[in-house]
C-alpha cells in the first residue's frame, strides 16, 4: 500500500489487514501506510468466539489496548501464569518483553480490541513452549486496568478516563484515554509539539477541524480513525444534538 502523506481521517475502507496471530486478525487504521504516522500506530484486532491469539511478546515497542467489545482472559506474566479477566471498557498496558495472549471466552461474540503502539513497525517473537519463555531477556509484566476502578475527569465539554497513564502503569512513551464529548459540544483548540496522536471514533459523529486557521472541516463518525501530527492546530466537535461522541485516544507520550 502506498503512503498517504496528507491524510488525517482514515475511513473503514482505507484500513488494511496487517497481521494474523493465531486466530486473531489485526487491521491497521493509523499507520505509516495509511497516513505516514511515525511514532503512533492504531489497529483493530478481532478474535472470534472461543479463539485466541498466539502467545507472543514485542521486542521494540510499548502497546496500550482498549477492549472495544466482548469479554475474555488476558494471559500474561513472565511465565504466562497470570489470567486476567477483561471486558468491554477495560485497558491493558503491554511493555516490551512482556509475554501475553488474549483469549475470547465467549461462544457467541467476537472479542474486539483497539491496539496502539509507539513504533511504526513492531518486532514480535512467538512463544511456542516454556523454553521460549526462558529465552526472553529481562521479561516484564502487563497491567490490566479495570474500567470500573477508574475515575472520570469532568470537563466543560465531557469527561475523560485515563486508562493507560502514569497513574495506572509504568509507562514510558505511550498513553491511552477514553474521551466522551457531550452532545453538541466542541473540545478546545489544541496543538501538540511533543507527540503524535491517534484516535479511534468508537461512537457518534462530528467534525475534525484542523490546519493553522482551523479552516479544514472533515466529517467523522464511528469506525473512523484520526491521525494528528505534531504542531497541528485541531479540535473535535460533536455535531449530534442527541448523543455523546466517544473517542479512544493514543499518544506516544506520558499522560
Amino acid at each position: 500500500m502506498s503512503k498517504n502523506n496528507n491524510k488525517s481521517v482514515i475511513k473503514p475502507q482505507e484500513r488494511f489487514t496487517e497481521i494474523s496471530s493465531g486466530d486473531m486478525k489485526r487491521i491497521a487504521g493509523v499507520s505509516q501506510e495509511t497516513c505516514n504516522s511515525q511514532n503512533i500506530h492504531l489497529a483493530i484486532a478481532t478474535i472470534p468466539p472461543g479463539k485466541s491469539s498466539s502467545a507472543h511478546f514485542h521486542i521494540n515497542c510499548e502497546s496500550a489496548i482498549f477492549v472495544l467489545s466482548g469479554e475474555g482472559i488476558f494471559i500474561a506474566g513472565e511465565k504466562l501464569d497470570k489470567h486476567n479477566t477483561i471486558k468491554t471498557g477495560d485497558f491493558i498496558y503491554v511493555p516490551p518483553n512482556a509475554p501475553h495472549k488474549p483469549v475470547n471466552t465467549s461462544n457467541k461474540n467476537s472479542l474486539i480490541l483497539m491496539v496502539s503502539r509507539n513504533q511504526p513497525t513492531e518486532i514480535v517473537e512467538e512463544i511456542s513452549n516454556e523454553n521460549d519463555l526462558n529465552q526472553i531477556h529481562n521479561p516484564t509484566n502487563c497491567s490490566v486496568i479495570n474500567s470500573d476502578e477508574l475515575n472520570n475527569t469532568i470537563t466543560d465539554y465531557g469527561s475523560v478516563k485515563h486508562g493507560v497513564s502514569k497513574q495506572t502503569s509504568k509507562i514510558k512513551n505511550i498513553s491511552l484515554t477514553e474521551l466522551n464529548i457531550k452532545k453538541g459540544e466542541t473540545i478546545p483548540t489544541q496543538k501538540h509539539s511533543e507527540h503524535e496522536t491517534g484516535i479511534y471514533v468508537s461512537e457518534g459523529e462530528g467534525l475534525f477541524i484542523s490546519n493553522d486557521n482551523l479552516d479544514s472541516h472533515q466529517n467523522i463518525k464511528a469506525g473512523d480513525f484520526i491521525y494528528i501530527q505534531k504542531n497541528l492546530n485541531h479540535k473535535i466537535s460533536n455535531t449530534n444534538s442527541e448523543n455523546n461522541m466517544k473517542l479512544i485516544i493514543a499518544r506516544n507520550s506520558i499522560i
